[in-house]
Formats: structure tokens, sequence, C-alpha cells
């Protein structure tokens, strides 16, 4: 009898998950329904699948899209917006990018917000290398026109 090995899933890459970082997405999901759910749809932990590869972002923004409760998709093939990734303790910045430039921006995402907890920082991203970077004051991503103060992200 063979011995089974948990495997991680192919979405998993190397995310962990935190306290800080559990907060962090539900804020931001909050947040960005709160302002702009008649404009966009804002997903959590959705498994995407693109010709550049498989990928779980921490948070999509799509164009406002229309729920049908009777059919669910598991794994979503079309390309967000903008995803939103947050930084975990266990994760590499480096991982991070490289997840970002191969498989976000080679698919269409068109902006991905990088949040760095342990600084309080946003940085976007830009399929051309491009980088807006927020360590205070006003977030404007120039992708959805979305508009967040960073205060807002991370207060108390």
């Amino acid at each position: 009898m063979e011995a089974v090995i948990d495997q991680p899933t192919e979405f998993e890459d190397e995310k962990m998950s935190s306290l800080n970082h559990s907060e962090l997405q539900s804020r931001l999901a909050f947040l960005f329904m709160l302002t702009y759910r008649q404009q966009y749809s804002v997903f959590t932990e959705l498994d995407l699948e693109f010709a550049s590869g498989k990928t779980r972002p921490d948070l999509c923004i799509f164009p406002k899209r229309q729920i049908d409760w009777l059919a669910d998709e598991i794994v979503v093939q079309d390309v967000p917006l903008t995803t939103i990734e947050i930084l975990s303790p266990e994760q590499s910045l480096n991982s991070l990018t490289d997840r970002i430039y191969k498989k976000h921006f080679p698919a269409g995402v068109k902006s991905v917000w990088l949040v760095v907890p342990t600084v309080q920082t946003v940085s976007i991203l830009l399929p051309d290398r491009r980088q807006l970077n927020f360590s205070n004051g006003l977030i404007t991503d120039p992708v959805t026109g979305i508009q967040i103060q960073l205060s807002e992200i991370f207060e108390g």
C-alpha cells in the first residue's frame, strides 16, 4: 500500500494566510464594495485559469457581473481588470512579483495592487512595468478609477 502525501493544489503557490492578511483582504473587499458595487464585481480567493497559468489572487475586480446562483464556476477563465495581492508573512516578494508578471499581465490583467502590510504600502503595478507607490494619501488606480485612502486600509 502506497503512502498518500498531501500535495499542495496547483492554485496554492506558496501563499499562506495570517490574521493581518485576512483582515486586509476583508477590509479591501468591504471598501471596494461599499463605494464601487454598482460599477464593479469584487471577488476574493477566486481560482483563475489563464493561458499563462493558474493563479488565485487575494481579490479580483471585474466589470459588474450578473451572478447566476444556479450555475456556479469552480475555475474562472475570464480575465479581471485588476487583481490584488497581499504579501503574506511566509511569501517572498520576488515570488509574488514573478507570478504577477508571468501570469496576471500576460493574461490581460490591466493593473495589480501589491499590498505590503508590514510597511503599510500599496503599489499599483501596470503591464508596462510602471509602478505607482503609495505610503500615504489617496490611492488612485489609473485603470479602474478606484480611489481609496491608504489610511482606511490600514486604520487601527
